[in-house]
C-alpha cells in the first residue's frame, strides 16, 4: 500500500508497545517481525514497553518486548528510522534509554 501512493512522504510507522499488545490479544508476531516485515519503508519507531494488557508506556525493560530482537531487526533497517521513547512519564527516560545502552543497542 505505501508504495502504491508513490511518495516519500508516505512510509511506515511502528509503536512497538501497540504491536506487543496485538501479539498479546491476538496472536501477531513479535515486534521484530514487525520491523523485518515493514523494511526500509520503516521511518519511525515509537520505543515503549508493557505487560501485554494495555497500552502502558513504560521504559524499556520494564515490561515484556525483546529488545535485543527488536534492535536486531533494527540494524538491518537501511532506513534508518527515526527512534522515539515513548513513555507515560519523562521522568522514565533516562532509565529506558539506560537499559537500551545496557544490551549494547544505543549510545
Amino acid at each position: 500500500m505505501i508504495d502504491s501512493f508513490g511518495s516519500d512522504a508516505i512510509a511506515v510507522s511502528i509503536d512497538t508497545g501497540h504491536a506487543h499488545l496485538a501479539r498479546r490479544m491476538s496472536g501477531a508476531p513479535p515486534v521484530d517481525y514487525f520491523v523485518r516485515d515493514a523494511g526500509d519503508q520503516l521511518r519511525h519507531v515509537h520505543l515503549q514497553d508493557l505487560d501485554g494488557h494495555a497500552d502502558r508506556h513504560w521504559a524499556p525493560g520494564d515490561g515484556e518486548i525483546h529488545w535485543r530482537a527488536v534492535f536486531e531487526a533494527l540494524a538491518d533497517c537501511q532506513s534508518a528510522p527515526h527512534l522515539v521513547l515513548e513513555l507515560r512519564s519523562k521522568s522514565d527516560i533516562p532509565r529506558g534509554f539506560a537499559y537500551l545502552e545496557g544490551l549494547g543497542v544505543a549510545c
